[in-house]
């Protein structure tokens, strides 16, 4: 199957879970829209879509990690 293309906004989230996840274990959504300069409803719709995409795990209150899927774009 071919991989699905991503949009830029989606890469540039997954980055910045990924950089933010070095620093603590779960990324906190209202820390990822002071770094991504977005509102926290924003960043919390964006990090929905990442977990239907499968690139994430969100829990609510709790924070967000990347999958090994998400892991790998980021990285890329």
């Amino acid at each position: 199957m071919a991989p699905v293309a991503l949009s830029n906004a989606i890469q540039d989230y997954l980055k910045e879970i990924y950089k933010l996840g070095r620093e603590t274990e779960r990324v906190s959504t209202s820390a990822l829209a002071k770094r991504q300069q977005v509102s926290a409803a924003s960043a919390s719709a964006m990090v929905k879509k990442l977990a239907v995409l499968g690139l994430a795990e969100h829990a609510p209150y709790r924070g967000v990690t990347l999958t090994h899927a998400g892991e790998q774009v980021a990285l890329e």
